[in-house]
């Protein structure tokens, strides 16, 4: 298992589900786009809103949707992202090999399943919620929460299923915009408040 160990906690975000190239998701998920590109435009100023340059980003799939295999099409949205490091652990949509890929200063790692250990603690990073996982956290996406808390389609029970120490880093859910490793703090701690 890949496991990625970040020494400072304020330059981690993680998110899920872009969808980048695929307009169609806007129907599926009910998202506030006219084009493919406005919506494109939307997620990229929103990530640049909140990652630095030198940020870590944990991405758990659905990229984009490529229309070949490879890693060209992604790096087009790429260049266009703040990070230093980014961990994209593939989703059913992404077509894009394992391994480390780099350009100018930024590093890419591709992966199925990722380990983050940060401030003492382990978050399991993957596209698919887990039933069980070796971490404190499990972060994933692939089910489109939205951002009332509803789910639609063939996975709408699944947040029924769902621990208090699992999140869906999608963007729909959160605002179209990567969530902060405090955020995700925050939003844990109210998970196990609240019950």
């Amino acid at each position: 298992m890949f496991t990625f160990e970040v020494l400072d906690a304020n330059k981690l975000y993680f998110c899920s589900d872009s969808h980048y190239f695929h307009f169609n998701i806007t129907k599926y998920c009910h998202r506030p786009f006219e084009s493919r590109k406005e919506m494109d435009d939307a997620l990229i100023a929103n990530w640049n809103s909140v990652v630095p340059e030198d940020g870590i980003v944990v991405h758990c799939g659905d990229f984009m949707l490529p229309h070949k295999n490879g890693d060209k099409e992604y790096k087009k949205i790429w260049d266009n992202l703040n990070f230093k490091t980014l961990i994209l652990c593939r989703g059913n949509h992404d077509r894009i090999d394992c391994g480390t890929y780099v350009y100018d200063n930024k590093t890419v790692i591709v992966i199925d399943i990722a380990k983050i250990k940060v401030e003492g603690i382990e978050i399991m990073a993957c596209h698919y919620p887990l039933l069980a996982y070796p971490a404190d956290y499990q972060v994933f996406g692939h089910i489109h929460t939205l951002y009332d808390g509803t789910c639609y389609g063939i996975d709408g029970d699944v947040t029924n299923k769902l621990r208090k120490t699992q999140y869906d880093v999608g963007v729909d859910q959160n605002g179209y915009t990567p969530v902060s490793y405090w955020q995700l703090v925050d939003i844990f701690r109210n998970k196990a408040k609240n019950g």
